[in-house]
C-alpha cells in the first residue's frame, strides 16, 4: 500500500491531507505503549477507514485497500477502480489549504478586499474586540457529519463579525465595498 506519511503511532491524523486532531487521542509514551493502548487510541479518534478501491466496485477489505481519513476527505475522495488515481489525489491534499479556501471564502462573502486583511487581523487580536464578541457567537455544528470536527468556530463567523464590528462601532464607512448588481 502507498502511503504518503510516516505515521506515527501515538499521534493519529488523517492520512490525506494531515488534520490532527489535537492531543485529545495521542498517546502520552508510544514507544511504551502496549499495542492494544494505541490501536484504542485510533479506535477513538474520528477517522473513518475508507476503501482505495471502493467495494462498489470490487475493492477487498483488506489491509492494504483501507486508508484513515477524516469526514471531508472520505467525502471528497475519488470513487474509481483505479489506485493511481486515488493516490495522486490524496498525495494534493492539505488540511491548511482547504481551511484556507475557507477563509478566503467568507472574505469574498462579506466583500473584504486584499488591502483590508492586516486590519481585521488585527481587529481580531484586540482586546476590545473580545470585549465586545461577548454574547454574539457560537461554535457551529456541522450538519452534513462533513467536518473534521464535531463543531467549530466558523471562518465566516469571525469574519462577519469583524466586519459588523468595523461598521457599526467604528463608523467606519469602507470597510466593505458595495456589491453592484
Amino acid at each position: 500500500m502507498e502511503n504518503r506519511y510516516f505515521s506515527r503511532l501515538g499521534e493519529p491524523s488523517c492520512w490525506s491531507c494531515g488534520f490532527h486532531y489535537g492531543i485529545k487521542y495521542d498517546i502520552k509514551k508510544p514507544s511504551s505503549a502496549s499495542w492494544d493502548k494505541i490501536l484504542n487510541g485510533w479506535d477513538r479518534i474520528p477517522l473513518q477507514r475508507c476503501h482505495i478501491v471502493p467495494r462498489s466496485l470490487g475493492g477487498a477489505d483488506e489491509p492494504s485497500n483501507l486508508f484513515l481519513m477524516c469526514r471531508e476527505c472520505h467525502d471528497l475522495q475519488p470513487n474509481t477502480a483505479l489506485p493511481d488515481i486515488f493516490f495522486k489525489w490524496v498525495r494534493a491534499q492539505t488540511w491548511g489549504r482547504r481551511e484556507s479556501s475557507k477563509i478566503e471564502e467568507a472574505l469574498r462573502s462579506f466583500d473584504v478586499r486584499p488591502e483590508q486583511h492586516e486590519e481585521l487581523t488585527q481587529l481580531v487580536e484586540s482586546p476590545d474586540f473580545k470585549t465586545w464578541l461577548d454574547g454574539k457567537l457560537g461554535l457551529h455544528r456541522p450538519q452534513s457529519n462533513y467536518a473534521s470536527v464535531s463543531c467549530r468556530l466558523t471562518p465566516a463567523t469571525m469574519i462577519g463579525l469583524a466586519v459588523h464590528y468595523l461598521k457599526s462601532k467604528r463608523g467606519y464607512q469602507n470597510c466593505v465595498e458595495t456589491r453592484e448588481k
